[in-house]
């Protein structure tokens, strides 16, 4: 009998389907696995690209993970022997159709008991949008196998522009042919493939316990701390930001204005310190094997 794997994503842009596409090409040569993608689908879609507008008023909701409205899903109930989830961070969080898919009952049926793999393609900061899947997951008595990452390895200031660039504009081109193509590049989506093959071999031969760290191993998901720990301090800011927009309603446009001077502010000064928080750690990180060797 066939392993089943079932994969719900959300992807505004495409970038998501094409890194699932990507990884699962290796199992079409598996003819023990099936492979079925799905995509979550809000009734009212974001739009892309974004407008200012459009991209701060989603901010609250997705702090909060407030679920929206989904289109009725073509998904059969029948549990799968692995699930995989794929999504993006928004805000520091998961995108609102994910974390709203994740309170439906249909949620409940497919993940009790089941083990799920994450895929996540990010600008780079995506430890507390993982954080608040894995919750959901044991919530619904599912386990997270496993967490795949692909990011844009642009540096950190530079990408900041061109996702701009890329969300704002809706183009994927080098902004004035100089900067980087933006997102995840296309060899690091092609390269995926090899963590795949792994889902597929690791699930044949049932040691979906290993796979987490077998995945670790091929670099399937690398965190940088002077990031997570940034990214952890920004979302508490954001959520106070969330909370004082939903308890004030009539001040909502306000404050999502002033949260924008802020962000943006904080971006300026806070990317070229991560950038020498980083440069630093590296440093010492080769001074550290030198000593040992």
């Amino acid at each position: 009998m066939k392993k089943k794997i079932l994969a719900l994503y959300y992807s505004q842009t495409g970038q998501m389907r094409e890194i699932l596409d990507a990884l699962f090409l290796p199992l079409a040569d598996m003819p023990d696995i099936a492979v079925t993608c799905r995509e979550i689908k809000p009734q009212q879609t974001f739009p892309f690209p974004w407008t200012r507008n459009s991209f701060l008023d989603v901010f609250p909701e997705s702090v909060l993970e407030m679920p929206v409205e989904l289109c009725p899903p073509d998904i059969n109930e029948e549990k799968p022997d692995l699930l995989v989830l794929a999504f993006q961070p928004w805000y520091l969080s998961p995108s609102l159709p994910v974390t709203s898919f994740l309170q439906t009952p249909l949620a409940a049926k497919l993940f009790a008991d089941t083990k799920v793999v994450t895929v996540i393609g990010a600008r780079n900061m995506w430890v507390q949008s993982l954080a608040c899947v894995k919750a959901r997951i044991e919530s619904l008595g599912g386990t997270l196998a496993g967490n795949i990452v692909l990011t844009d390895r642009a540096p950190n200031l530079i990408s900041v522009v061109t996702i701009a660039y890329w969300m704002f504009s809706g183009k994927k081109d080098r902004l004035w042919g100089i900067f980087p193509l933006p997102g995840v590049a296309p060899d690091d989506i092609e390269g995926s493939s090899r963590w795949g093959k792994l889902l597929g071999e690791t699930l044949t031969q049932n040691r979906l316990d290993d796979l987490g760290k077998n995945l670790t191993d091929l670099g399937a998901a690398e965190i940088s701390g002077p990031l997570a720990r940034m990214e952890k301090r920004g979302k508490k800011i954001f959520l106070l930001w969330a909370k004082a927009m939903i308890k004030h309603p009539s001040k909502r446009k306000l404050l999502l204005n002033l949260f924008f001077v802020e962000l943006i502010v904080g971006i300026v000064i806070l990317s070229p310190l991560y950038s020498l928080a980083n440069m630093a750690a590296g440093f010492f990180k080769r001074k550290q094997k030198q000593v040992s060797s």
